[in-house]
């Protein structure tokens, strides 16, 4: 091996953070993930964990009991009040019974049969009298000699008055316990009935002692009314603002406070571990719904492990940083970092759930009010249409700002319809815009420690090397056209190819962009470039053509690392060719001299050892070879994809790989499906006239 080789070896280890030297172990991102759905839960949990274990009813306390955390609960105590005027308020209920009346009729009748009968009996006036005060139940008197001595008519008219007034009174129903006031309004009925005293006295005597309450209590149907006005009744709910004393010291609790302090989760009680049990299980939800997506979507096939630990790092660290920061105010920052992050770190869906996750877990730790909730939710919408199609790191200082103004005039205008004072408006709102801009400056400088941390290129990293006005890929159409449009086909291959396996298609792409950038040192040496010049190497030894071919491997690692490409795609550069041989030249050469080594024409590599670099690696050799066919047509393009691919496996090339034999099928599929289309390649008994028709 040489130095050259050695330093470059040297080089490409020393890049690997401890990090990435940590994902070889085969379940160290999933251990990192668990690990950050730990913390997160118990981070997510501590603001409702309870301020005492116990307070029994009596004790004095010897400091404030202050909420860690603003609540909002209901007051048992004087909802149950409220509820209680509610029962007390509803009349009772009676039932009437429609027996009683025709019974009452019935036993005045029977009386007044009773009374003719006596009165028919040949006897003197006192003694009718006399019977027939004894059956009424009263003493004789005036009343009673009326009855036994006026006419008939005038017993007629009395009975007629007597029955009309008590079925009246009984008809409008008569109350237990309020016999005597019923029999009263018997008397007052009859005086509008225009009949003389005697008749009115008589016919009181007479219906008085029939009246019977016939409205019955119903005590169920009371109670129903009752339970459901007092279920009308909203919960009086009541709010305790973070860092507000609940009970002063010195306080003597009595069983009222302690029911609030319990209702509230400030002391252990089954409030208090419903609250941390469902805070907790809310955290791991979000982190369980991130794992899926890194699982789920297809895109992350084997690199499940790395996401999983890139997911964890960045989500922890961002939980961390809410949960220090505290209060509503210091968290519109982390807030916004988490969907920054997300978008320069991830792809689209995933992106999207990883943000939206560590929002959840945010609200969390600190409950905001609804305003506030709503302009971070514009916030993020904003935040979220401004960073999905970004290209280019300076983004960031655009999204960022952009959805604090979002939140702040969202939550202005609603804040404004309450009847919050005008200066919490303002410190609010202002607390909004500064988070966008912070999380926007945060965010870069957090992107470049775990750029280092994970030594991977960021999404947003990556999308803005796809840049084609960049500054490598404009030097390389302006020296060297021929590369520049056989890396935009390597690139388009090997892109698609990763697309169909599940490997990252756009480092496969960028990879492809750039992989022959060293090729700008010496780009007359190579036939893409060359055009209608003369071939040099027709004047050279093949020695020196070696040379000159080989170094642009190590010309493109040195361009790469001086141009801050990242390291993933200088690892690309450096093996896309592997250590195959050059072989024309070495053929050359060895129909010159005998003996010749290999080795001096080969690539010092090292071998491809991610599946990006590996495809970006067969779909060099497969689109320069393609471009040098005499017929190009389906049969070829399949022999010359078999036989590059397949002289590949037999070297060695793809031993590092981590492509399957099923993963190296689908790609060749497609390599042939692509090259088909890009040549336009026809069916062979299609006739020249055919194809003139269909074009």
């Amino acid at each position: 091996m040489t130095r050259h080789s050695r330093i470059a070896r040297f080089l490409r280890s020393t890049r690997h953070s401890l990090v990435v030297r940590l994902t070889r172990f085969r379940y160290t991102g999933t251990l990192v993930f668990i690990l950050a759905a730990l913390l997160s839960a118990v981070l997510c949990a501590l603001p409702f964990m309870p301020v005492r274990r116990s307070v029994p009813v009596g004790t004095a306390l010897d400091a404030d009991m202050v909420s860690r955390r603003g609540i909002v609960y209901v007051d048992g105590a004087r909802t149950e009040d409220l509820r209680k005027r509610a029962r007390d308020e509803v009349a009772p209920i009676y039932k009437f019974d429609s027996s009683r009346l025709p019974a009452a009729i019935a036993a005045f009748e029977e009386i007044m049969t009773k009374v003719i009968s006596i009165r028919a009996q040949d006897l003197t006036m006192d003694q009718d009298s006399q019977r027939i005060a004894a059956l009424l139940m009263t003493s004789a008197g005036a009343t009673t000699k009326y009855l036994a001595t006026c006419s008939e008519s005038e017993v007629q008219s009395s009975k007629t008055a007597a029955r009309q007034a008590l079925t009246t009174v009984m008809s409008r129903g008569v109350l237990e316990g309020s016999l005597a006031a019923a029999r009263e309004s018997i008397n007052t009925e009859l005086k509008t009935y225009g009949v003389s005293d005697n008749q009115v006295r008589s016919a009181y005597l007479l219906a008085a002692r029939f009246v019977s309450s016939n409205l019955i209590f119903d005590e169920q149907a009371t109670l129903l009314a009752r339970e459901k006005a007092a279920s009308s009744v909203s919960p009086v709910v009541s709010t305790i603002l973070a860092g507000t004393p609940v009970v002063k010291k010195g306080s003597i609790l009595d069983q009222s406070t302690v029911d609030v302090l319990l209702s509230t989760g400030l002391v252990w009680g089954p409030r208090a571990l419903r609250n941390v049990v469902s805070q907790i299980l809310v955290a791991w939800v979000a982190w369980i719904a991130v794992a899926l997506a890194i699982i789920l979507l297809g895109s992350a096939k084997g690199r499940t492990e790395h996401l999983l630990m890139e997911t964890g790092v960045i989500g922890g660290s961002c939980i961390a940083i809410g949960w220090l920061a505290g209060g509503v105010a210091a968290t519109m920052t982390p807030f916004f970092l988490c969907m920054l992050l997300g978008f320069v770190f991830f792809e689209g869906t995933l992106a999207t759930v990883f943000g939206l996750a560590l929002m959840v877990m945010t609200w969390i730790m600190v409950p905001m009010p609804a305003e506030v909730i709503s302009g971070l939710v514009v916030g993020a919408i904003s935040l979220f249409i401004v960073m999905r199609k970004a290209n280019k790191m300076s983004a960031l200082l655009i999204a960022g700002p952009i959805a604090g103004v979002s939140a702040a005039l969202v939550y202005g205008a609603l804040a404004g319809l309450s009847e919050q004072r005008l200066s919490v408006i303002a410190a609010n709102a202002g607390y909004l815009l500064a988070g966008g801009v912070i999380a926007a400056v945060f965010a870069l400088g957090l992107t470049l420690v775990f750029e280092r941390l994970f030594n991977v290129a960021t999404v947003m990293r990556l999308r803005e090397l796809l840049d084609t006005g960049s500054k490598l890929l404009a030097q390389l159409f302006e020296s060297a056209p021929g590369t520049y449009h056989h890396s935009l086909n390597v690139a388009n291959l090997a892109a698609g190819a990763a697309q169909r396996i599940g490997a990252n298609w756009l480092m496969a792409r960028v990879g492809g962009y750039y992989h022959d950038i060293g090729k700008l040192l010496h780009p007359q040496f190579f036939g893409e470039n060359r055009g209608e010049l003369p071939n040099i190497h027709e004047d050279i030894s093949p020695e020196l053509s070696t040379k000159v071919i080989l170094e642009h491997v190590q010309a493109g690692v040195t361009l790469g690392g001086s141009n801050h490409l990242p390291p993933e795609v200088v690892d690309i550069i450096a093996e896309h060719h592997g250590t195959t041989v050059v072989q024309f030249f070495y053929d050359k050469a060895s129909a010159e001299q005998t003996n010749l080594s290999p080795d001096t024409f080969r690539y010092q590599g090292p071998k491809p050892h991610t599946r990006e670099s590996s495809l970006v690696f067969l779909a060099d050799g497969v689109e320069a070879a393609a471009r040098s066919l005499a017929r190009v047509d389906k049969p070829a393009l399949e022999g010359l994809i078999d036989a590059i691919v397949n002289a590949r496996i037999a070297d060695g090339q793809l031993a590092e790989s981590q492509l399957t034999l099923g993963e190296i099928a689908a790609v060749k599929d497609y390599f042939l499906t692509s090259l088909i289309s890009f040549y336009h390649v026809r069916d062979a008994y299609v006739t020249s006239e055919e194809a003139n028709e269909r074009i």
